[in-house]
């Protein structure tokens, strides 16, 4: 409920402050004095619709105020919780500046906001039935709740939307792995594709160093060959090769260190020379003798190590972790493998889910279809008690048709929301003999406020009045018992919220806990309009004023008295 309100320049408002208490409050005045202007303030704060025409001639801006009681507003205090908006014990401050150049200013307590913030706090908290406004009961979710708690079917829907959770759940991992899947196939192509690269090749630990060295060898053996046979040549197989002279130089050097004993030690280094050569011989011969050359060898090799290297460059790993890396593709194929049969699972899940929603959901629809006689009936005998005699408010029921809609009947598919599978409106004639048609295009402020009130009258304790409940000119053109009739539902209504309600009706005026009299006056050569708060003999005058216009006689008067001490009674 609201216990704090601040209007500045706004529109007649140059400056008002009211503090509200819960409970009916009226507010009279004559016609223009500016009532609906505050409820069109408070429209605003919640998130309605404002005008910049609204602000005060002369002046930049206007400017609202709220303080709100959050005490017993478990569903306002979740909201501000949800979008991080701080509050202080049981109370919340909102305001809304609105500029001339139409740019808002809002705030919910200390942190800046958006209008459709505070639509959707006001939603939690009040319902909203001005000239300008409806804030509400044009809702179609919100007409479909009046018939669910009629037909006392919230258990069921309960359900259904429990069910509905699941279903949506299941369907969201199904498309979340057709989407892996489509990820998952590419990779798999990838993953065989490397694997098969790799094997092709199969590398072993250290190869690539031997092939290297293999290849420097295959590469070089020509030339090696034909040194090897140089050398032979040169040492053992010419006439007068080297070995073949070096005995008769050795013979010469035994001469000389026979002459001269001195060149004895120069004798044993020919010598050493000699056999040095010998040794040297045979290594060549064997090396000669091992030496391998052939070009598809040599092309082999190569083709092999080019292999080798494309697959290290590609990978960007040494011959040893390439093995390595196929057994972990190895895995990683076996894994995406698995998840494949995963789809048969997700697949029954969701079936099984959407079959129970079916269910639900067809009887859930089959119940509404039940209750919706007898609903407009009753709906219709509260309307006549508050003046709508002739009055119809019919339920129009529809399934909702979609192509991709998730149930099918006959050679159609339907669509299923949060509700179920349907989609509702109430239409409203005013009159005998007028085809109903939409509510939300047809119905005054005051219609639809006194459907309001019928449609509460008829839910009873099924279905709680809002905390807050504002009211424009509900009771217009009623009098005698149609007025009297007005005036017990809204007393009643009144035990547990707060009302607040513009009234030229007499008997509505003194049903109320509190009443606020709206006036305008002339000030400076502008009108401005002012707010009170009566006390019980300013009620009496108030009401009398009501009653018998400006002349307030001693019998007005005392007609006034005894209707406020009746209504207080």
């Amino acid at each position: 409920m609201i216990t704090h309100l601040k209007i500045k320049d706004f529109a007649l408002f140059e400056s008002l402050e009211l503090s509200l208490s819960d409970g009916l409050t009226v507010f009279t005045g004559e016609s223009g004095a500016g009532k609906s202007l505050i409820f069109d303030a408070l429209a605003s704060l919640f998130g309605g619709r404002c005008s910049t025409a609204n602000i005060r001639q002369g002046k930049d801006r206007y400017s609202l105020q709220a303080v709100l009681s959050l005490a017993g507003q478990n569903l306002a205090k979740d909201y501000l919780m949800e979008q991080g908006f701080r509050y202080t014990g049981d109370e919340i401050v909102i305001t809304k500046e609105l500029m001339k150049d139409g740019k808002a200013r809002v705030k919910i307590g200390e942190s800046l906001a958006s209008t459709s913030h505070l639509r959707e706090l006001g939603k939690t908290m009040a319902e909203i039935h001005c000239q300008n406004e409806q804030l509400f009961l044009l809702e179609k979710s919100n007409q479909l709740e009046f018939l669910d708690r009629y037909g006392n079917l919230e258990s069921l829907k309960f359900k259904f939307k429990s069910a509905l959770q699941q279903y949506r759940h299941w369907k969201q991992k199904l498309i979340d792995f057709e989407e892996t899947r489509r990820t998952m196939l590419k990779r798999k192509e990838i993953l065989e594709y490397e694997i098969e690269e790799i094997e092709s090749v199969s590398p072993k630990e250290g190869e690539d160093e031997s092939l290297s060295t293999e290849e420097s060898l295959l590469a070089n053996g020509e030339k090696l060959a034909e040194n090897y046979r140089l050398v032979l040549e040169e040492l053992v197989e010419k006439e007068n090769s080297i070995l073949k002279v070096f005995p008769t130089l050795i013979h010469a050097i035994q001469k000389v260190s026979i002459l001269v004993p001195e060149k004895k030690e120069m004798l044993e280094e020919w010598e050493e020379v000699y056999d040095r050569l010998k040794s040297l011989k045979s290594v060549i011969r064997e090396e000669e003798e091992e030496l391998f050359f052939s070009p598809e060898r040599l092309d082999m090799v190569q083709s092999r190590l080019q292999d080798i290297k494309k697959l290290k460059k590609k990978y960007n790993v040494s011959l040893t972790e390439i093995n390595l890396l196929l057994e972990e593709k190895k895995a990683e194929l076996e894994r995406w493998n698995e998840q494949a049969g995963d789809e048969d699972f997700l697949r029954i899940k969701k079936d099984q889910c959407l079959a129970e929603l079916k269910e639900l959901g067809f009887q859930l629809s089959k119940l509404r279809r039940n209750v919706i006689s007898q609903f407009e009936e009753d709906v219709q005998k509260e309307m006549a008690d508050l003046g709508l005699e002739g009055g119809k408010l019919q339920v129009v029921l529809r399934w909702e048709e979609n192509p991709e809609g998730e149930v099918e009947e006959g050679s159609k598919s339907y669509f299923l929301s949060e509700s179920g599978l349907d989609q509702i409106e109430f239409y409203f004639s005013a009159n005998p003999g007028e085809k109903p048609r939409p509510l939300r295009k047809v119905a005054s402020g005051g219609e639809l406020s006194r459907v309001m009130l019928a449609l509460r009258s008829v839910l009873g304790k099924q279905a709680p009045s809002p905390q807050m409940l504002v009211l424009d000119e509900v009771d217009t053109g009623l009098g005698g018992e149609a007025a009297e009739a007005m005036a017990t539902k809204l007393k009643k209504l009144a035990r547990n919220s707060q009302i607040l309600l513009i009234t030229h009706t007499q008997q509505v005026a003194a049903t109320g806990h509190h009443q606020i009299k709206i006036e305008k006056r002339q000030e400076g050569g502008r009108t401005v309009s002012y707010a009170s708060l009566l006390d019980f003999e300013e009620r009496k005058r108030e009401l009398a004023r009501m009653i018998g216009g400006k002349q307030l006689t001693s019998a007005v008067l005392k007609a006034a008295t005894d209707l406020l001490m009746k209504k207080a009674g």
